[in-house]
């Protein structure tokens, strides 16, 4: 068989990011972003007790959620990238719960149950990875 070179029309190199070294367009998509999405934002009040039945709750979620993605993601990543995968994803789950708490059944966006996901993640991930190490 006689194979024949096909002319490209791309670059297969590295792709360029713009101005780089130079942070300006950073600040601009962040500031834009965090100007956008506290628009709307209600942070509940002192009526959040910060022991509340709600609290052990996120606690016990977000350190299932943490200790399972851990142990998945320990299958085929070292210990301590499976802990930071996980509670990246127990974090991920207890800020999109804040969220729709906020946005789809418009009550307010709670702090407390945000230390309380956590406190839970960290306790779940840190079982699970030592359980798997």
């Amino acid at each position: 068989m006689h194979y024949t070179r096909v002319q490209r029309f791309y670059n297969s190199g590295s792709p360029r990011i713009p101005n780089r070294g130079k942070p300006g367009w950073v600040i601009v998509v962040l500031a834009t972003f965090l100007s956008v999405g506290c628009a709307g934002f209600r942070a509940c009040g002192p009526e959040d007790d910060a022991w509340g039945a709600d609290k052990r709750k996120h606690f016990v979620a977000s350190a299932l959620i943490g200790a399972g993605a851990t142990a998945v993601a320990a299958q085929r990543n070292d210990t301590g990238d499976a802990a930071a995968m996980g509670f990246s994803v127990a974090l991920a789950a207890g800020l999109a719960k804040e969220g729709y708490d906020l946005y789809g059944k418009q009550t307010c966006w709670s702090w407390k149950d945000l230390v309380w996901d956590v406190l839970g993640a960290s306790v779940g991930v840190s079982l699970a990875a030592w359980a798997t190490d």
